[in-house]
């Protein structure tokens, strides 16, 4: 779902710049004017799929100042804390390839998210900068005083993010996996050819021709072969050694 900042809805804000931002069926008005405030930091094509609001009230909540706002989008938890008043605003964001474990804390009235980021704990010890998030507990970080369906719905964005990020990862991996096997096979096949040049069993043209082959096929890009080709000339020579 898309939304432009200038909707029907959002009163008052005419004269400001037209931002665009993708929600997950986020239906709200609160919420959506929420996401507007943050929309131009967020990535192209990103997505929000969920805002939670902490309570002033729930055990472990801010009773003076506005309660901490966190956003899980598809990329990463962002986390928004007006502070003074509102006059001004700390945000901090964690993507979820940096989360290594969530945990969720069911209280009697609310609910606490434990986020285990390694390094950013340390970080925030000693910088203390604005708090977002407390880090109490070795590395696990609390988002405290949430509602009991919120905790459990950002618990399990939260998690499939983090599951998603593994899952790129991996992919990522095979991927460069194969790229640098198919790189080696390709750095033989023009061993070989220079091989074959040297012996004069296949002329320059011909080393050249098939060497160019080898490089589109090493760039993903494939050459379709002529139709009155049957054979390949390299493939003639390899027969014609044999």
């Amino acid at each position: 779902m898309v939304f432009q900042s200038c909707m029907p809805f959002h009163f008052g804000k005419k004269d400001e710049p037209k931002v665009q931002y993708m929600t997950d069926n986020i239906t709200d008005k609160d919420e959506l004017e929420e996401i507007r405030k943050i929309a131009n930091r967020l990535d192209k094509n990103e997505k929000v799929r969920f805002v939670a609001k902490q309570s002033r009230m729930r055990p472990g909540g801010s009773a003076l100042a506005t309660p901490n706002i966190v956003f899980a989008t598809d990329k990463r938890i962002i986390i928004k804390n007006p502070t003074m008043l509102g006059m001004r605003e700390n945000i901090e964001d964690i993507p979820y390839d940096n989360i290594t474990s969530v945990k969720l804390e069911k209280g009697v009235f609310s609910s606490t998210i434990l986020i285990r980021v390694p390094g950013l704990s340390e970080i925030s010890r000693v910088s203390k900068s604005s708090g977002l998030i407390a880090w109490g507990r070795g590395e696990d970080g609390q988002i405290d005083a949430l509602s009991k369906d919120k905790g459990e719905r950002l618990f399990t964005i939260i998690r499939e993010g983090i599951d998603g990020a593994k899952k790129a990862a991996v992919a990522a991996q095979s991927f460069t996996a194969v790229v640098n096997q198919q790189q080696i096979s390709i750095a033989d096949e023009l061993t070989k050819l220079a091989t074959l040049k040297r012996q004069d069993i296949i002329s320059e043209i011909e080393f050249t021709e098939m060497k160019q082959d080898l490089l589109k096929k090493m760039h993903g890009v494939t050459r379709v072969p002529s139709e009155n080709k049957s054979i390949s000339s390299f493939d003639k020579h390899i027969a014609y050694r044999a």
